[in-house]
């Protein structure tokens, strides 16, 4: 009897083991944690709405969300600026700025392409921030990523040695920092 627990005790801490060097190589390689994936999705939608503010004549309702979503949005900035500096260290602060400027780039683009949409919309997103008042991670949580962000996989403690293994997360982005610094321009409206 004591032959078997010792076995089943080493055997359960070889699996814990193995799942902890795992779950240090799906870090290693770049995946998002839960936390990460909101924090992008946060910024992707904060842009969006910064952009509004600027392009459709918005800058009140953005300051009113800035206003009111101030502490959510200053922590998940801070998770953003982890991420990148966990993913790379030696680039990290460099791909953090110029994920948010790829994002600011983006909705520009999507303006120029569909003014009358994008304020709609965006209007849209403004009257549900503000008058619903939703978690923000709640209310960022439709936004879409960019595909090279790819969430870390589940690791339960159910899992088998009879499941297939995980397929292994892809790189993180490598993103090169701008030539130049271009300091905002708003006129007026509330940025962090």
């Amino acid at each position: 009897m004591r032959k078997i627990v010792k076995t089943c005790a080493a055997a359960l801490m070889l699996t814990c083991m193995g799942g902890n060097v795992w779950a240090a190589a799906a870090t290693a390689s770049g995946c998002a944690r839960p936390a990460d994936m909101n924090a992008l999705k946060t910024a992707a939608m904060q842009q969006r709405l910064m952009v509004a503010a600027l392009s459709c004549g918005e800058s009140q309702s953005y300051n009113n969300f800035v206003r009111s979503y101030q502490t959510e949005l200053q922590a998940s900035d801070k998770n953003l600026q982890n991420y990148f500096r966990r993913v790379n260290g030696k680039t990290g602060t460099a791909d953090y700025h110029a994920y948010k400027t790829r994002l600011a780039n983006s909705s520009s683009m999507a303006v120029i392409n569909d003014m009358t949409g994008y304020c709609a919309s965006a209007k849209a997103s403004f009257e549900t921030a503000l008058n619903a008042k939703p978690v923000l991670t709640i209310f960022a949580s439709d936004t879409a990523l960019d595909a090279r962000f790819v969430p870390c996989p589940i690791q339960t403690a159910s899992t088998t040695s009879d499941e297939p293994a995980a397929k292994k997360a892809p790189a993180a982005p490598r993103t090169r920092p701008a030539q130049k610094s271009v300091p905002a321009q708003g006129g007026g409206v509330a940025q962090k």
